[in-house]
């Protein structure tokens, strides 16, 4: 039995999670609404079985969003994906007798403003079986999530895995490896030309000629320490995140020469050279930090390095936005791969 639903399609999903007696599973790419995540946390509190992967972006994951942690304490079982494989799907599956899938994301959105559908199917058993054993596999590449680690709202684009110039770029890099046309990479590349996972996917389906850093390129603490934030022989592209705090009570400002080495300590290596957007040599520094105890003030160093070895360091606060960069070009310090 197939039937089709494009109005009120929150109170239809609530009633078939009202009758679950066994077991719910979720498979959702965003999740806003209250309504149906209380339903499942009801549910959980009457001993049924409830499995949740939904997107980890602000959208999902932000401090005033719904609240994981308390699902998770319940007992239910959370899995985020992410930017790098992201789980696009909506379907969810109860007591393994109810199918419900379609276009309808669980947000406040879809049910207001988008026109939106969904499939309720029952006694439809291999088909049921079939998504079912899907959930299974997509959580079988995921963590299982213990401790939800909120988004701060100056996080939103370093976790946004979703917009109309990224999708385009990846579509045309497909393109071109199903059509066996890798000049049209340059295309994808220039419609985000920031964009690390469009070039990941390049590498990936070998388009393109692989990279490598010669050392490792890091950032300067307190007491001389070295942070390493890519490690030497680490492939092109990369973007990595590095998470540092306040090493001071009231604390308002902070400084990071970023150097290029492999030694244990940061003087030991060597500076970069050109000036950031701030006038510092080879550094970023942020100013206006919140006076909090030490180690209260968040702040985040992301490294990316792209194809054409171009270095960009940006540093920001959690708490209040406040950001540097520093960007250099990098090519002495990249080799290229041959025959790998």
């Amino acid at each position: 039995m197939i039937n089709p639903f494009f109005h009120n399609i929150r109170a239809q999903i609530l009633s078939e999670l009202n009758q679950a007696e066994k077991e719910i599973v979720v498979a959702i790419y965003w999740f806003t609404n209250h309504e149906l995540f209380d339903k499942l946390c009801e549910k959980k509190e009457n001993g049924i079985k409830v499995s949740l992967i939904v997107h980890n972006d602000f959208i999902n994951n932000r401090e005033n969003g719904l609240n994981f942690q308390k699902f998770i304490d319940l007992g239910g079982e959370l899995y985020f994906s992410d930017s790098d494989n992201p789980m696009h799907n909506k379907f969810c599956v109860i007591d393994n007798t109810v199918l419900i899938n379609g276009s309808y994301n669980w947000t406040y959105f879809a049910e207001s403003k988008n026109n939106e559908n969904i499939l309720l199917i029952k006694q439809e058993n291999e088909t049921i079986s079939a998504f079912r054993k899907e959930f299974d596999s997509l959580k079988s590449g995921l963590e299982l999530v213990n401790e939800v680690k909120k988004l701060t709202k100056f996080e939103i684009d370093e976790f946004n895995g979703l917009n109309s110039r990224e999708y385009l770029a990846n579509d045309i890099i497909y393109e071109a490896k199903a059509t066996n046309r890798p000049e049209i990479v340059q295309e994808a590349f220039k419609i985000s030309p920031e964009n690390i996972k469009v070039q990941k996917e390049a590498i990936k389906l070998e388009l393109y000629a692989k990279r490598k850093l010669k050392c490792s390129i890091g950032a300067g603490l307190k007491d001389n320490q070295y942070l390493v934030g890519v490690e030497k022989g680490t492939l092109l592209p990369v973007k990595i995140t590095r998470e540092v705090f306040t090493s001071a009570d009231n604390q308002v400002s902070c400084k990071s020469i970023i150097y290029y080495g492999d030694k244990e300590l940061a003087n030991e290596n060597k500076r970069m050279p050109n000036k950031g957007a701030n006038g510092q040599i080879g550094g970023v520094i942020i100013r206006g930090l919140p006076k909090l105890p030490a180690r209260k003030a968040r702040m985040k160093l992301i490294f990316t390095i792209d194809l054409y070895a171009k270095l960009v360091v940006k540093f920001y606060s959690l708490d209040n936005g406040r950001e540097d960069f520093y960007r250099v070009d990098i090519k002495n310090l990249v080799s290229e791969l041959e025959n790998e």
